[in-house]
């Protein structure tokens, strides 16, 4: 692939345009547009849009397994299985302040659970920030993770 044209097509996207990709002697240099973001404590590329991936982001498995758990421990509370959180976490051989601030995870809002799940959560979002002191309304909470 020699041709400009040639390396553009084999690129693929359909954003992508031939201005992008340019000749430096015998090099092909690519201009690559891409955002980064934080998540797990490192940065992640973001693809351009359009791009065709066969992979889409990979949820943050410590978020997801809190929130089964919260969810898991919620269902035994309601279902009469414990009577309490401090008999919950003896149960499960667990601090009760652990057990508390997991389950307080059940009051994230809904649409942020579901972007959690999608592996498209808010940029720096981590385990310690959502189970810190979220406010109680769905909206304060999507506006304040907004930022």
């Amino acid at each position: 692939m020699t041709d400009r044209a040639e390396v553009a097509a084999a690129m693929s996207p359909p954003d992508y345009r031939p201005a992008d990709v340019r000749r430096d002697g015998d090099c092909v240099v690519l201009n690559i547009p891409m955002t980064f973001r934080r998540r797990n404590g490192r940065r992640e590329i973001i693809l351009p849009s359009g791009t065709d991936a066969s992979f889409g982001p990979e949820p943050n498995r410590a978020l997801v397994l809190a929130l089964a758990r919260a969810w898991r421990w919620q269902k035994m509370l309601d279902r009469g299985e414990v009577r309490s959180v401090d008999e919950l976490a003896l149960r499960l051989h667990l601090g009760p302040t652990y057990v508390a601030r997991t389950l307080r995870l059940t009051a994230v809002a809904p649409k942020l659970v579901e972007s959690i799940l999608a592996g498209d959560e808010p940029d720096g979002l981590s385990l310690r920030k959502l189970a810190s002191g979220l406010p109680v309304g769905w909206a304060e909470q999507e506006r304040l993770l907004a930022d």
